[in-house]
């Protein structure tokens, strides 16, 4: 059985953060994230399932939302 998944990569992140008017920093103190945390997710780096959790319910999406290459509103 393969292990669970501790990270995820987040490529609509930016999307959402965007549609919202937000800078990484207002993200960032929404969520109770660093800002780090968001400029690393929307670069392209993995970020850990928890953190990805609080950006999602923070956005008003799900962390699979936030995993498509596509959008999907």
């Amino acid at each position: 059985m393969p292990a669970p998944k501790t990270h995820a990569k987040v490529p609509s992140l930016r999307h959402w953060r965007v549609r919202h008017y937000w800078t990484q920093r207002q993200l960032a103190e929404q969520a109770h994230v660093s800002v780090a945390t968001v400029a690393n997710g929307e670069q392209g780096h993995p970020i850990s399932l928890i953190s990805a959790q609080k950006l999602a319910d923070t956005l008003g999406v799900t962390v699979k939302q936030l995993q498509s290459d596509e959008p999907q509103e």
